[in-house]
């Protein structure tokens, strides 16, 4: 169940992992460019508090006053622009939880679907091939389909495993 479908495209399960992984490979990009842009900020900050002591040093005029105070109107934008990096990295964190959860998600569906394959896949051979269309509609009333409950069981029995493993921990 973990390869394509007949219809040449990927199942469910591998297309949460794939997006999942996708995602973390874009994460880690972005990740790399928020920290080049913070170390900008953190050096706006340097250089600013830099200039700000210098020009403390000048005596005093009306340009100077001017300079200082687009000093500190810089000061506050840079540090504007840390406090929203820093939100930038908690959501990237809260993004990752999200993509771990996709990922073991799709896992799970696989482990369902191979336990199903396992427990459900006819053995003998003459009950391999799955019954046409004109054998459904030929099918008596009063033989009712056993499938669904043979299904439900199996699945019943899959989750009482998992929890009994979970238990087990």
């Amino acid at each position: 169940m973990t390869g394509k479908s007949s219809a040449g495209q990927q199942a469910i399960p591998d297309q949460l992992i794939q997006i999942a992984h996708e995602q973390e490979g874009g994460a880690e990009r972005v990740i790399s460019q928020i920290e080049v842009v913070q170390s900008s900020f953190e050096e706006i900050q340097n250089l600013a508090r830099e200039c700000h002591e210098l020009l403390a040093k000048i005596p005093p005029s009306d340009e100077q006053t001017e300079l200082i105070s687009k000093l500190e109107n810089i000061a506050l934008h840079a540090d504007n622009g840390m406090y929203n990096v820093s939100g930038v990295f908690d959501l990237f964190q809260y993004q990752d939880i999200v993509r771990q959860k996709l990922e073991k998600v799709g896992h799970r569906l696989i482990d369902v679907a191979d336990y199903i394959q396992s427990n459900l896949v006819p053995k003998d051979e003459a009950t391999i091939h799955a019954p046409s269309g004109r054998d459904i509609l030929e099918r008596e009333g009063q033989n009712a389909d056993q499938s669904k409950a043979d299904a439900d069981a199996v699945i019943a029995e899959f989750f009482a495993k998992i929890r009994a493993q979970k238990q087990g921990k």
